[in-house]
């Protein structure tokens, strides 16, 4: 996670799973291997004088401990989980990403506030200069910089200054110890889609290797929707990737694509105001709207019912990393607007083909959950990691992918929850707009975006002008 100050010794975390946003940090002396327990938490930096550090928790807040391991108390409640933690360099700041924004508190836990509120671009990984006189970060896959002296390339500091562009995308800006050069990994994006091939027991190129992320096929089987990697842009083409026509475009960060049984409109999670929210398009002009307008809270993984009445959608955030999340049914007709009983702490619902129940899973990806519409109950199926969940064609079984360290392809008949290992992708190395994806083609076939990209370091020399 980070390395003391005097180069001694690393400060790591210890992950015995996947599927845990939590985790115990430890102290571990490069020389010797000693390892101390620290604390228990989601993200840690080190103190700038190397006496502490100050770390993350779910619950939202802001805690130190000294580097003894002893002394552990809160700092501040933050509102939120707290990633990319830099202390300034005098100590007497500390900055985070929350949601995409960048915080910044007092090291004494006072005077809380949005480090550039207003901006609504995503920003992470940020990094101070050794002087502290500038402020290194991420933006629009990008480094920019922020004035800390008022005078930094005779800029103002409320307006960061964009210092490389182009088609590399920029992860993890390092300042050198002389403030001359950044050290950053630069990637150059691309995806294939591939397909696997049961019999071959391959991955193999599908749709001539389409940059295709989160493609659904329309019910007909004629059409496609998905979202171009790694630029972002909703399209529908036809069945071989012909004749697309753009839906959407980037600043509304499309996924989690769902065809209304008609096929005539597409259901898609996106962006407004920073908050994750649903629009509705049509397949074949376009025109994105706000699936719930007048609603102020988040809708994610929305998709329809096979009748196309209704449509259920989720509270969470992406990837469903919040326990007060639930699961809700909007009725198109009516407008109203329900909450599944017995469904706080789930997400990533899935209605079955034949409208009679609805799959979900567990917080941070964890336990395949069944809803009973008649019953109005709730049985967990398979207990494991679930990502990407998708209903079979005949609705007997449902196919996700468990991506812990022997990352694989499974398939579990609702029968009896017996799960059924497909295949592994240890080997595949995956890629998407969010990390990763996975759907399924028409005969239920696997559906990946192989990355085909480069990932390089390099130095940048930085130069006044």
């Amino acid at each position: 996670m980070d390395v003391s100050p005097d180069g001694s010794t690393f400060l790591v975390a210890s992950f015995t799973g996947a599927t845990k946003t939590t985790h115990p940090f430890w102290s571990e002396r490069i020389l010797g291997g000693s390892l101390r327990y620290l604390a228990k938490g989601t993200d840690a930096v080190w103190s700038p004088d190397g006496k502490s550090v100050v770390y993350s928790t779910e619950e939202g807040d802001l805690d130190v401990v000294q580097s003894d391991g002893s002394g552990a108390h809160k700092l501040a409640a933050v509102g939120g989980l707290g990633h990319f933690l830099r202390w300034s360099p005098d100590g007497k700041t500390i900055r985070f990403t929350i949601h995409g924004a960048f915080w910044e508190i007092s090291s004494n836990g006072s005077n809380l506030h949005q480090l550039l509120p207003g901006r609504q671009v995503y920003q992470c990984c940020g990094q101070w200069a050794p002087d502290g006189k500038a402020f290194y970060f991420i933006s629009n896959d990008q480094i920019w910089v922020r004035d800390e002296q008022y005078s930094f390339f005779g800029h103002s500091p409320a307006q960061p200054i964009q210092l490389t562009s182009g088609p590399v995308a920029w992860q993890s800006p390092f300042p050198s110890k002389d403030g001359k050069t950044i050290f950053a990994s630069g990637v150059t994006m691309r995806g294939e889609l591939v397909r696997f091939d049961a019999k071959t027991k391959q991955f193999q190129p599908y749709l001539a290797g389409l940059d295709a992320d989160n493609l659904v096929f329309s019910n007909d089987g004629k059409s496609i929707a998905y979202v171009s990697f790694p630029e972002g842009i909703l399209w529908k083409a036809d069945r071989d990737g012909s004749n697309r026509v753009q839906l959407a475009d980037a600043t509304m960060l499309p996924g989690e694509l769902s065809w209304s049984p008609d096929d005539t409109q597409i259901l898609f999670g996106g962006s407004s105001k920073g908050q994750v929210v649903t629009y509705v398009v049509s397949s074949q002009t376009g025109g994105a709207r706000r699936l719930l307008p007048d609603d102020p809270g988040r809708q994610s993984d929305a998709h329809w019912s096979p009748d196309g009445r209704n449509v259920v959608f989720s509270t969470s955030y992406e990837g469903g990393a919040d326990a007060k999340s639930d699961i809700r049914i909007l009725n198109l007709e009516s407008k109203k607007v329900s909450i599944l009983p017995g469904s706080v702490g789930l997400f990533a619902p899935r209605w079955s083909p034949d409208g009679r129940s609805i799959a979900a899973v567990r917080m941070n990806s964890t336990n395949l959950n069944i809803f009973d519409l008649k019953t109005q109950q709730w049985s967990t199926r398979y207990t494991g990691v679930v990502a990407y969940p998708a209903w079979s064609k005949d609705g007997r079984s449902i196919y996700f992918l468990d991506f812990r360290r022997d990352p694989a392809v499974f398939k579990v008949r609702l029968s009896d929850g017996v799960a059924e290992r497909l295949v592994s992708v240890s080997d595949l190395q995956y890629t998407g707009n969010a990390g990763m994806w996975m759907g399924l083609d028409p005969t239920d076939a696997p559906l990946f975006l192989r990355d085909v990209g480069t990932n390089d370091i390099y130095a940048l020399t930085l130069e006044e002008k």
